[in-house]
């Protein structure tokens, strides 16, 4: 990590158990900077626990607006037409995957 921010990492999210949790707060990330999704109601270092329980109706459109102007970057790791649903799930379920994978409809 240090390698790829020099400067720095201001935020962080774990979308998968707590080691980037971890990481960050090892970089000094604030916890209150740091959320996650799997690590249980009791994340590691005071970090924010969330879910979709926690959205709000616009921040859709702000996460959104956020990619289109270029301030997020989703990385895609594959996209499957839906004829090849089974393949993308596939894919997904050996969570080696970095990135998203998109289903075409």
């Amino acid at each position: 990590m240090r390698a790829m921010a020099p400067d720095g990492v201001s935020a962080a999210t774990d979308l998968h158990g707590t080691e980037a949790a971890e990481t960050a707060l090892a970089l000094g990330v604030p916890p209150e900077r740091i959320s996650t999704i799997a690590a249980g109601p009791n994340p590691p270092g005071g970090v924010r626990p969330v879910g979709g329980f926690d959205a709000h109706p616009k921040d859709l459109e702000r996460i959104c607006d956020a990619i289109v102007a270029g301030d997020i970057t989703v990385p895609i790791a594959a996209t499957f037409p839906i004829e090849q649903i089974q393949e993308a799930v596939r894919l997904q379920a050996d969570r080696h995957t970095h990135g998203k994978i998109v289903v075409d409809l």
